[in-house]
């Protein structure tokens, strides 16, 4: 994944200084078997030379692994930056529901593809470099030496290969536990007013206590594997690579076949090869861990490159949905439906509690929990996708986001201060508006405005989207008579086109409607 999405001239840069840095231990090994031989043939001369390249060789080596370093974090954090932003906008593609564990994956789950994949992947690619580069020096100076020691290098290979299904297996179940985890994490902390009310926070921890014993587990048990691994690898790995190459190479020098520096450099460079090798089946173990979470990764990411933008259909006569039948939870809430919503016209929905009033809506922009057997735009059949861009919503529950005041009415959207102050003011968030200003940040204090504020920030980010038509959940639920009686006054005597769900009301209320509709009537069907 470093290799697709990060700064090619950079990643150059990163395998150039990584190549260098890599040739540490080849130094180690010409000034070791250049010493040895020099003190063996008492050549004592051959030592000053020896330390001053030594030396320089070894600071250029220095500052290609501080270059090294830097671009290897760089390389992470940009890599995250941009996977991040990617994910949350695939994200934003799916419903709400579809993100119930959305929160600990981008937390949790995308830490541990920090930790053990872009690292992981950049240190396979160094650690592969320096076996390469360390096994042509040894087979320079031996060729027959090299090879025993690269024989014994096969086998942690072949051990680790035989040992990556459980590690799989642990990682998989450790992730479906973690998910789990957090999505119960979030309900019980969304319900903490109501704990302490009775309480009964200590019941809470009991309940969440099998979850917290399974993640742990499945954590314990695929670190374990983990560790379990690596000690048997690593003993393979210093058995096959270094005692008995060692042997055999102490038997050639007895037979004049090389000499000892030789002997010695080898052995030096054989750490090239145990312990590179070694780490690249530690770094092959970590990526076996975040298998699912990278195929989680691409789906968020295909979701954010194939986002399309949607048709930006309106209507000039009319929208029909014809037969709309809406199922939510296996359980039929009605059927037979046609509705008809023309420019200009007020709607209100009503009908008995459970009946689909709110679900009407959502299937409206959502085209979830329903089906209608056609849909009509202007006399022109339609899929019910290309038309969510007509819908606004304003519901009883206002959707409120950390951010500013004017973010939240805008949603980010350039719009001139005067046409966003005239709507404030028609829903009498005018007075807010002055004294907290638009850059007043709701995240830290969304508690101290009331539930009519926010009902009312939510209902003008609506109708300043400019969509065609409004969908109104019960948006007087947490207004006062008054406030209530103005804002629908305003609606009513505007040219906005609107479908209302009303649960309380006079019957008078009622005749302000264009059309109304009581599901009550298409219940049974």
């Amino acid at each position: 994944m470093i290799v697709r999405y990060y700064t090619k001239w950079k990643l150059v840069a990163l395998i150039i200084l990584g190549i260098i840095a890599s040739t540490q231990n080849i130094v180690m090994a010409y000034v070791l078997e250049t010493m040895t031989n020099a003190l063996a043939d008492k050549n004592l001369h051959e030592l000053p030379r020896m330390f001053l390249v030594a030396l320089i060789l070894f600071l250029i080596v220095l500052v290609a692994e501080l270059g090294y370093n830097y671009l290897k974090n760089d390389a992470v954090r940009r890599v995250n930056t941009l996977l991040r932003t990617k994910i949350l906008a695939g994200m934003l593609e799916t419903s709400k529901e579809d993100n119930a564990s959305a929160l600990g994956f981008l937390t949790n789950d995308f830490k541990l593809l920090e930790t053990n994949r872009f690292n992981a992947e950049i240190n396979i690619a160094f650690y592969f470099v320096t076996v390469a580069i360390s096994l042509i020096y040894a087979i320079y100076i031996n060729m027959i030496l090299t090879v025993f020691f690269l024989i014994g290098s096969t086998l942690p290979i072949l051990v680790s290969a035989l040992l990556q299904k459980p590690i799989r297996k642990a990682s998989k179940q450790w992730t479906e536990a973690n998910s789990k985890y957090v999505s119960q994490i979030k309900n019980i902390l969304a319900g903490t007013d109501s704990l302490k009310l009775y309480h009964k926070q200590a019941n809470a921890v009991n309940e969440n206590l099998p979850k917290v014993s399974r993640l742990e587990q499945a954590l314990c048990k695929m670190n374990l594997l983990s560790n379990n691994i690596h000690t048997v690898v690593g003993f393979v790995g210093i058995y096959g690579t270094f005692v008995i190459p060692a042997y055999l190479g102490g038997l050639m020098v007895l037979h004049g076949q090389t000499t000892m520096g030789v002997l010695f450099a080898i052995v030096q460079l054989s750490n090239s090869f145990i312990n590179p090798l070694m780490q690249i089946l530690e770094e092959r173990n970590h990526l076996s861990t975040t298998q699912d979470i990278v195929k989680k990764v691409n789906y968020y990411l295909d979701l954010a490159a194939t986002k399309e933008s949607a048709a930006q259909y309106t209507f000039h006569k009319q929208v029909n949905w014809q037969n709309i039948c809406l199922v939510r939870d296996k359980k039929q809430l009605f059927s037979g439906l046609n509705l008809i919503i023309n420019p200009g016209e007020k709607i209100a929905v009503i009908g008995p509690s459970g009946s689909g009033k709110s679900t009407l809506l959502y299937f409206l922009m959502s085209n979830k929990f329903g089906k209608a057997s056609n849909i009509l735009l202007d006399n022109q059949e339609v899929k019910a996708n290309q038309i969510s861009n007509l819908f606004a919503y304003s519901s009883q529950a206002p959707v409120i986001f950390a951010d500013t005041l004017w973010f939240n009415l805008t949603l980010g959207e350039k719009l001139p201060v005067t046409e966003v102050e005239q709507v404030c003011e028609q829903l009498e968030l005018n007075t807010m508006v002055e004294e907290k200003g638009f850059d007043y940040q709701l995240g830290d204090n969304a508690d101290k405005l009331s539930g009519g504020q926010l009902a009312r920030i939510e209902l003008a980010r609506a109708i300043l989207s400019k969509r065609p038509i409004l969908l109104l959940d019960e948006i007087n639920a947490s207004l006062d008579q008054a406030t209530s009686a103005a804002i629908h006054q305003i609606l009513l005597h505007s040219n906005l086109t609107f479908v209302e769900v009303i649960h309380h009301y006079q019957i008078a209320d009622l005749d302000k409607y264009d059309q109304v509709i009581n599901l009550a009537d298409y219940q049974d069907r």
